[in-house]
C-alpha cells in the first residue's frame, strides 16, 4: 500500500535531519577507519522509490534548514548568479551524484570530485540519507545531465558501493563536511573523465578558486537550475574577515573551512552545487599542469548571492591525510 505524500515526506525529512553515528576511538595517536558504510544489494523497495522526491532541490536542502533565512520580501526581481557555461568536458574531475527518482527518472542532487579510479571526493551531507545513497548513481564525464543521448559516448555511470562520512561531523553548517564514495567498478580515464590532484596536507590556498557544478543560478526564490555544467572564479577570502561577518549572523566558522566572496554579491554557491569543488590550477608554465581541489562545496545563505554572504567550503588541505588514510585501509578490506 503506497504512503501518503505527507508521511513520505516527514520520514524523507527525519531521515535527512539525523545525524549518522559513527564510532571512533579518543584513546592513542593512531587514527581509526571511520565507519564504511555498504550499499543494500537487494532490490530497490517500492517505498524507497516513493520516498524519492524531486531532488533537484536536495542539494543544500539540510543546509537551508540550517542557515539563516533572508528576511521576507514581497517583491522579487530577475538576477542571476554571475556564473557562465563551463567549455565542454573542461573539468573531467567533475561527476553529477543522481537520484533515481519515480517521475522524473535521474535528478541531479549534489556534485563530488574524481581523486582516483575507485574514489569520489564529496560532501558529508550529501550522503545524510542512506535510502537516497542507495538509489543514487555517479555520473561522470557529462557537460549536459539533460543530454545523456548525446553524451551517451562520453559518459561513465557507478553504483555507490560504498561511502565513508568524517567522523566528526554532526550534520547541518558544523564542520568536517566531506565524505568519500567508493564504486566497486573502476573509472576508465579518458579525455572525458580524470581524477584532481589533493593538495598538500595543511596548506592555506590563496588568490581565486573556480567553482564547477550544476547548482541553481538564481537569486530570487525562483530556482532556475542548469542543465549545462557551469563555472565561476571566486575569490579566496581572509579567514578573519570571513569569521567577523558571520558572526554578525550568529554563524561560526571552523579552522577547516575555506571561504570565498566576493562580498559585493552576484557569485556564490547555491543550491545542488553541494559536494562539488573549488579548483586551482597548479603549477608554473614549464611544470606539468595540475587541477587541485581546494575546497568542497558545504554551506551558504539562502537566497544566493547576497551581499556580505561568505560561501563556506571544506578546506581540502585540511583532510588529505585523513583521504590517503581512508582510501589506503578501505582498499585493504574492501
Amino acid at each position: 500500500m503506497l504512503l501518503s505524500y505527507r508521511c513520505i515526506y516527514s520520514v524523507l525529512l527525519s531521515t535527512i535531519a539525523s545525524i549518522m553515528v559513527v564510532l571512533s576511538s579518543a584513546s592513542s595517536g593512531s587514527m581509526q577507519l571511520p565507519t564504511v558504510r555498504k550499499c543494500g544489494g537487494g532490490g530497490t523497495t517500492g517505498a524507497a522509490h516513493t520516498m524519492a522526491m524531486n531532488l533537484a532541490a536536495y542539494g543544500l536542502l539540510e543546509n537551508r534548514i540550517s542557515t539563516l533565512e533572508a528576511p521576507r520580501q514581497t517583491h522579487w526581481t530577475k538576477k542571476f548568479l554571475a556564473k557562465q557555461e563551463a567549455t565542454p568536458h573542461s573539468a573531467p574531475y567533475v561527476v553529477s551524484i543522481q537520484m533515481m527518482t519515480p517521475d522524473q527518472g535521474l535528478v541531479h542532487y549534489c556534485a563530488g570530485t574524481i581523486i582516483n579510479e575507485h574514489w569520489i571526493l564529496t560532501a558529508a551531507h550529501c550522503l545524510s540519507s542512506p535510502q537516497a545513497v542507495e538509489n543514487s548513481v555517479i555520473v561522470a564525464g557529462s557537460h549536459d545531465i539533460h543530454d545523456q543521448k548525446g553524451e551517451a559516448s562520453n559518459i561513465q555511470m557507478r553504483h555507490i558501493d560504498y561511502y565513508v562520512r568524517h567522523e566528526l561531523y554532526l550534520g547541518g553548517v558544523n564542520p568536517y563536511d566531506i565524505a568519500l564514495i567508493y564504486t566497486k567498478e573502476p573509472l576508465a580515464f579518458d579525455t572525458y573523465v580524470q581524477p584532481a590532484t589533493l593538495p598538500e596536507q595543511d596548506a592555506h590556498p590563496e588568490g581565486y578558486g573556480t567553482l564547477y557544478g550544476w547548482g541553481n543560478v538564481s537569486m530570487t526564490a525562483v530556482p532556475n537550475y542548469p542543465h549545462r555544467l557551469q563555472e565561476a572564479n571566486m575569490p579566496i577570502l581572509d579567514m578573519e574577515l570571513c569569521e567577523q561577518i558571520l558572526a554578525r549572523s550568529g554563524l561560526q566558522l571552523h579552522e577547516t573551512n575555506l571561504c570565498t566572496g566576493p562580498l559585493t554579491g552576484g557569485v556564490s554557491i547555491c543550491t545542488a552545487d553541494s559536494g562539488g569543488p573549488l579548483i586551482q590550477q597548479c603549477c608554473e608554465e614549464h611544470f606539468e599542469q595540475a587541477n587541485i581541489v581546494i575546497g568542497i562545496v558545504s554551506w551558504g545563505k539562502m537566497p544566493c548571492g547576497q551581499k556580505n554572504a561568505p560561501s563556506v567550503f571544506v578546506r581540502v588541505s585540511a583532510f588529505t591525510e585523513w583521504i590517503n588514510q581512508v582510501i589506503s585501509t578501505a582498499t585493504q578490506i574492501l
